[in-house]
Formats: structure tokens, C-alpha cells, sequence
């Protein structure tokens, strides 16, 4: 487009300003959700909260698996301190991996939804194991910065590393060593030892976020 007046010239400095902003965005997301997936990796648990999560949402929230929903800034945050029992745990790490985002900013560019793929694996020095599904989380910007406004893990499976997802017995549980408790039970993870008998085990899962009108 070549603009013809200074009318154009206008439209298309916005346009342009609108369509970095959206992939400034874009980035800045992708960088927050690998910030949180490498703290928790490293079970940096003390960083996770105040650097990745909204601090001033009511309803921020988070869940994995069977954990329930972690509801408010103290419950998110008693989640992660009870994590910290893991690093007494000989070989203990737990990695998901985020890849495959389909991301959507909302047209006033203040919060955003996303879907992840997340194949995934966690040990100790007795045990391995399997953990792959999608990620769900919506985020929301405070202060010019994108932190994590609802984060929710739902694994397909979870079952040992030398036993098949399709003849585990059961898909065991994430409550084991954490000792904060929920505030609500989880949203849409079920075991696929029991996910596997249906034809479509993602029939309540939330579709794909749909683009929105760019910002002027």
C-alpha cells in the first residue's frame, strides 16, 4: 500500500504500530510461558508466583491432572510452596514441555487465550513416567507486562514409563506429596484408563481461541 495523503499515511503508521504490537505481544507470551515451564523444571517454585502469575486477579487460578483448582494469589501461591517438598525427593524433576501454541490476543490487547501441546516426562530415582496433553491457559496484561491468569495441565495420560497408556490400570494421582489443598475439583482432566472408552475424549475440552479484530 502506497499511501496517497496524509490520511493514509495515518492509517497505515497505526496499522503498522497495531501489527508490532500484536507480535511484540505474541513473543512476550511465548517468553512468560517458557520462563514458567523452566522454573518449574528447575523447581525454582519460589519465583513461579510473583513472576509469571497475575497479582491482582481475584479468580487466577491454576490446576493439573486431578489437583484441583488452586483459586486466588494464596491458594496458587500454597500450591507451589508445597512443591518445595519435592526437592527432598532423590532425583526428583518434572518436565512439560510447550510447543504447538495457537495463541489469540483480544481486540483491546488486555488479556489473551492460548492452547498448547505439552509431551511430557517426570522421575525420581525409583520411578518414571509419562505425562503428555494440553495445556490451557489464559493470560491477562497488569502493568504493561502478560502474566498467567488461568493455567490448566489435562493430561491424555500419565502412566509409567514401562507400561502402555492403553493397558495402564490406572493413571495414578499428582496429590501424592502436595499438602495445599484445593479449592475446587478439577475442571476436565480424567484418567485414561477411564478416557478411553469413549469415541471423542476431548468432547469437553475448549476449542481452539478464535482471532479477534486487530487494534487501531
Amino acid at each position: 500500500m502506497t499511501p496517497n495523503n496524509n490520511d493514509d499515511t495515518i492509517r497505515l503508521v497505526r496499522d503498522l504500530m497495531a501489527r508490532v504490537l500484536r507480535l511484540e505481544d505474541m513473543l512476550e507470551i511465548q517468553q512468560l510461558q517458557s520462563t514458567y515451564i523452566h522454573y518449574l523444571f528447575k523447581q525454582r517454585f519460589d519465583r513461579i508466583v510473583d513472576e509469571c502469575f497475575a497479582q491482582n486477579l481475584l479468580d487466577v487460578s491454576v490446576e493439573f491432572s486431578d489437583s484441583g483448582v488452586y483459586r486466588g494469589l494464596d491458594s496458587v501461591r500454597s500450591l507451589y510452596k508445597s512443591f518445595e517438598v519435592t526437592k527432598t525427593i532423590p532425583g526428583f524433576f518434572i518436565l512439560h514441555m510447550t510447543v504447538n501454541p495457537v495463541i489469540e490476543i483480544s481486540a483491546d490487547g488486555l488479556s489473551a487465550r492460548s492452547h498448547w501441546l505439552s509431551p511430557g516426562a517426570a522421575g525420581t530415582d525409583r520411578s518414571a513416567s509419562w505425562i503428555w496433553g494440553p495445556f490451557y491457559v489464559d493470560y491477562v496484561k497488569e502493568d504493561g507486562h502478560w502474566r498467567i491468569a488461568h493455567s490448566n495441565l489435562v493430561p491424555v495420560f500419565r502412566n509409567r514409563y514401562e507400561t502402555s497408556w492403553a493397558q495402564a490400570p490406572d493413571h495414578g494421582t499428582v496429590r501424592g506429596v502436595l499438602t495445599a489443598q484445593p479449592d475446587e475439583p478439577s475442571t476436565l482432566y480424567k484418567p485414561y484408563n477411564e478416557a478411553k472408552k469413549e469415541c471423542d475424549i476431548f468432547a469437553k475440552h475448549p476449542t481452539l481461541p478464535q482471532p479477534t479484530h486487530a487494534r487501531r
